[in-house]
């Protein structure tokens, strides 16, 4: 998709996000929860980066997604697990938000938690290795 592509894609579903938001805040938490895995990821991976002092607006492989992708060698496996995350572990909490059976605030921490657990995990932000360089046991 590239930069231009994703940057308006997400600027299209914050759009929604906050329409939603403002039509009731549950749904907003929905929203959120909805695009966790997404949200996780990304964030994780820049304030990481910012944290190592790397300049986060050049070009890099070091989102949890790319590693896992290296990591098994498949985009489908990445792409199913994160299908799987979404149906299975998002969608519910999702659901139970908009039903209003769950606060959006701990619905949001319930359902972010794993998903930075699995973000430092996978070395999300973190430097790649070079090919000639032995991998540190940090």
């Amino acid at each position: 998709m590239g930069d231009a592509g994703s940057g308006f894609l997400g600027i299209t579903l914050a759009a929604f996000s906050l329409r939603a938001g403002h039509i009731d805040p549950n749904l907003f938490y929905c929203w959120l929860i909805l695009s966790g895995v997404f949200i996780c990821d990304a964030t994780f991976t820049l304030l990481r980066r910012l944290l190592n002092g790397e300049k986060v607006y050049q070009a890099h492989r070091s989102h949890a997604y790319q590693y896992a992708s290296r990591r098994f060698a498949s985009h489908k496996t990445v792409t199913l697990s994160v299908i799987a995350i979404n149906l299975l572990w998002l969608f519910p909490l999702a659901l139970l938000t908009a039903l209003r059976l769950i606060d959006g605030t701990i619905a949001l921490v319930v359902a972010y938690a794993p998903l930075i657990a699995l973000a430092w995990a996978f070395s999300a932000g973190k430097p790649e290795a070079h090919p000639d360089t032995p991998p540190s046991n940090s």
